[in-house]
């Protein structure tokens, strides 16, 4: 055996004929050490035959020989044992010998990846001139555990040969290394990470002079690899076919060994099938075969390969392997996570998502059992639906599903998530048989799930228009099953509830359901939820007619959604507070407040969608609207808000569209008939019939049943219109006083505005300002009509507009124009821009109104 320091050009020089054989792994420094023999060969004049069987294999069989001694291939023709049979050995002996008139070294490297072929003329050659002063130098990889170069090396071995096994380096040696590449003596931060490449020479010698190259600080050996030793490994996988290089890669984000059944399991095909792929990779030098299965020869390069796959790639990866690894679960009562679940489930409970979300990362990050990793993944998909990513926590709660066995309690989280979830925030219809299959089979299935499964059930009911159906489902759910049964999560079954009650509006019930939801939540410390029972009360505050309480609720929902970071609820909250500056007159806040992202459940982007058209029609006119209706599913709509059919109903007949004002009707007259029992249906689907065919009678009997405060009063502006138009002017005016004293009433700014403007063409005249005690001068001296002016200003309307929207003449307009320029002390509209702009962003509130005159 040769020492490995001894130069080999050293060895060749003193026998003048021999044969040294270098074996290695990949990176070993066996081509480097040939190159070195070559070069100082040739400063010694020695002759030299090179050649190199390159990554892809040989041409032909025996091209590498050819080539080395610059011989062309023969053409092709005859049978393979004339091509490569006795006539190429011939002229390969023919031309070494020629080459001996002095010593020659003849070196070969990666001999095992040349052919049968290339191999068995290379050891009769080797035998035929075993006198001339050839000095043979030979190298091959011992990645390949079985090739034809193995053999060969043997046989050479046994006739004499000398084999030279470049061994990993040691300790020393590499702490020689850096400091011969760095300068400076091995921190612990770069020898940890030098363990990791095993002693490999060129891995080591790449990642010093990338760490030296680079300039990486001692403590980012670990946070980042050099670029060049990444380009080094890329070399090596890159070679691979695409299975060999998925099931690396796969290894690589699993972090540890693999069995091959597991593998196959992974990659969708047999562990027969995946031997040649196996056999690719390990040839490569980048896998090995260990008892426990297939495993990374070097951790730093594993660790390369994972980092380089996307993390959305890696997560799926790991949650397929832990679903496949049934075979290797072991008691579940010992892998549970114990008290780390219940810190972790605490600060949902709390509305710390945030914080929960980043304890349970950490915790799959070192958890290393099935079932516990199992039940962590039920609580990030709890804060992922928490936080209204709903396609994220149905993915993480079907693949905890998916796994066999599981435990009682996290099968039954991972089903409670994956239904409201789905029922929630998605309407592709997939919640309602999901929930049907659970009611069904209720003997597999705990209280919590059933629940869930009812309130799942309701809000299908619900989008289906069936509320009588649904309020008695979500009711339902909302009792406990026997007593002492457990009452966990049923403030989410008491909120859909109340959210059914509200839509139809009977406000008691759903003040009460309200309440019972926020002693649940509250009771058990889960205030996750406080943000969406704040945007519920917002929106009940809205239809009873209090506009200043539905904003302080709707405002302590966004601050509470911003506190928890529980998106869910902002959507809600927004519509509110965009309808009530709809009312107020305020188009520009109407604008801010749909310009929030509408996330949420798909109720809620319905209901911004339809406060989007309601503020396209006060800006733009009725045309604008009706292309923002078109895509909206009517019967959906109505369902949610049944108040919108009598103005969808107007909107299209000021667009001489009849034929959709039809449509409207019938939806809103077959939600009425399937809800006989709820008088806000009933009302509202008579006022959109009144509308399309001008029946007063039935304009009469909305305004009479309507439990909408706002809706009354437009049922009674309608007949008031309708009364006018048919000559009777004392009960228009009547109807018409009506309604603008509910408008005044609930502070409907824009509409009392609009009914003035009607009641003066008809000679009875309003005045329609307050008195209120106000500053002399300044933004807080404006009165409300001031305000509105201001905005519609600032927003770069003209005085004819401001006029036509707000239901006054250009005269009035001008009027106050120069009131706010005289309290503002300025001069121009641009002057009056920033200073509302600047109002705005301070989130300055209107100003409040005082005695009505």
């Amino acid at each position: 055996m040769v020492s490995r320091r001894e130069p080999a050009a050293e060895v060749a020089a003193r026998w003048g004929g021999g044969t040294l054989l270098i074996v290695g792994e990949p990176g070993s420094g066996k081509s480097r050490l040939l190159a070195d023999a070559i070069a100082e060969a040739s400063e010694r004049g020695i002759g030299v035959v090179h050649g190199r069987v390159e990554e892809l294999g040989e041409l032909a069989p025996c091209s590498t020989l050819l080539e080395a001694l610059d011989l062309r291939s023969e053409p092709e023709g005859g049978d393979a044992s004339t091509r490569f049979g006795p006539l190429v050995l011939e002229r390969l002996r023919a031309a070494l010998e020629r080459l001996t008139t002095g010593p020659v070294l003849a070196a070969l490297d990666d001999l095992q990846r040349a052919d049968p072929a290339t191999l068995r003329i290379l050891h009769t050659l080797h035998g035929l001139l075993a006198d001339r002063p050839i000095s043979w130098l030979m190298s091959r990889s011992t990645a390949p555990n079985a090739c034809q170069a193995v053999s060969l090396f043997d046989i050479l071995e046994r006739e004499g040969a000398d084999r030279m096994t470049l061994a990993p380096l040691s300790p020393a040696a590499v702490a020689a290394l850096t400091e011969d590449t760095l300068g400076r003596s091995s921190d612990p931060a770069t020898q940890a990470l030098a363990a990791t490449a095993g002693g490999n020479p060129l891995l080591l010698t790449e990642l010093f002079a990338g760490l030296r190259e680079e300039e990486l600080p001692r403590e980012a050996a670990r946070a980042r690899t050099p670029s060049r030793l990444r380009i080094v490994v890329r070399g090596w996988i890159d070679p691979l076919g695409t299975t060999a290089r998925s099931l690396v890669e796969t290894i690589a984000v699993l972090g540890r060994s693999l069995s091959l059944e597991h593998a196959a399991a992974l990659l969708d095909t047999t562990p027969a099938a995946l031997l040649p792929i196996t056999e690719e990779a390990t040839a490569a030098g980048i896998l090995i075969v260990t008892e426990h299965g297939l495993a990374f020869r070097h951790k730093l390069v594993a660790d390369i390969v994972a980092a380089g796959i996307p993390s959305s790639v890696r997560q799926t990866l790991l949650d397929q392997s832990g679903v496949l690894m049934s075979s290797e679960r072991v008691a579940p009562a010992r892998l549970l996570t114990g008290p780390a679940s219940t810190a972790i489930d605490a600060a949902i409970a709390n509305g710390r998502l945030h914080e929960a979300e980043e304890m349970v990362r950490s915790r799959l990050t070192e958890h290393g059992s099935l079932y516990g990793s199992a039940e962590l993944r039920c609580l990030l998909a709890d804060t992922m639906y928490l936080t209204g990513r709903g396609d994220e926590a149905i993915h993480e709660a079907e693949t905890v599903l998916a796994i066999p066995d599981l435990p009682g309690h996290v099968r039954e989280r991972a089903t409670l998530v994956q239904l409201y979830a789905t029922a929630r925030l998605t309407d592709d219809g997939t919640a309602r048989a999901y929930a049907q299959e659970i009611i069904d089979g209720k003997d597999r299935h705990g209280p919590g799930a059933r629940s869930a499964a009812l309130v799942a059930l309701a809000i299908a009911e619900r989008r289906e228009g069936r509320l009588s159906r649904a309020l008695a489902l979500s009711e339902s759910a909302c009792r406990p099953a026997g007593a002492g049964a457990p009452t966990e999560r049923r403030h989410e079954a008491c909120l859909i509830a109340a959210g059914v009650l509200v839509d139809v509006h009977r406000f008691d019930e759903g003040r009460a359901m309200l309440r019972q939801a926020r002693k649940d939540m509250f009771g058990e410390g889960h205030l996750a939820w406080a943000a969406d029972a704040s945007a519920l009360e917002a929106r009940l505050e809205l239809l009873a007619g209090r506009l200043d309480d539905a904003v302080t609720e709707a405002r302590r929902a966004l601050d509470l959604a911003g506190a928890l970071n529980t998106p869910l609820s902002v959507a809600a909250a927004c519509a509110v507070l965009a309808a009530v500056a709809l009312r107020r007159g305020d188009l520009q806040g109407a604008a801010h407040h749909l310009g929030e992202k509408s996330e949420g459940a798909a109720e809620a982007r319905l209901r911004h969608a339809l406060l989007a058209a309601q503020l396209a029609e006060a800006r733009d006119g009725p045309g604008s609207a009706m292309s923002l209706l078109a895509e909206l599913p009517c019967p959906l709509l109505l369902t949610l808000e049944p108040g919108a059919g009598p103005w969808m109903v107007r909107l299209a007949l000021g667009t001489d569209d009849r034929a959709a004002a039809e449509s409207v009707v019938a939806a809103a007259e077959a939600l009425a008939g399937a809800n006989h029992e709820f008088p806000a249906l009933c009302a509202a689907a008579a006022h959109a019939r009144g509308l399309l065919d001008e029946d007063r009678e039935a304009l009469a009997l909305a305004a009479g049943r309507a439990e909408d405060v706002w809706a009354r009063a437009s049922a009674e502006e309608d007949l008031g219109k309708m009364l006018a138009a048919a000559g009777r002017r004392v009960d228009a005016t009547e109807s018409l006083e009506r309604a603008l004293g509910t408008y005044d009433d609930i502070g409907s700014v824009r509409d009392a505005a609009r009914i003035r403007r009607r009641l003066r063409g008809m000679g009875v005249r309003h005045r329609h300002w307050n008195y209120a005690e106000r500053p002399v001068s300044g933004w807080g001296s404006l009165t409300e009509t001031e305000h509105a002016v201001t905005l519609l200003a600032a927003d770069g309307w003209t005085n004819p507009q401001i006029a036509e929207q707000m239901f006054i003449s250009v005269h009035t307009v001008a009027f106050h124009l120069r009131q706010i320029f005289r309290k503002l002390s300025i001069r121009s509209r641009v002057e009056l821009a920033r200073l509302a702009t600047e109002q705005t962003q301070n989130g300055s509130d209107p100003p409040s109104g005082g005695r009505r005159a």
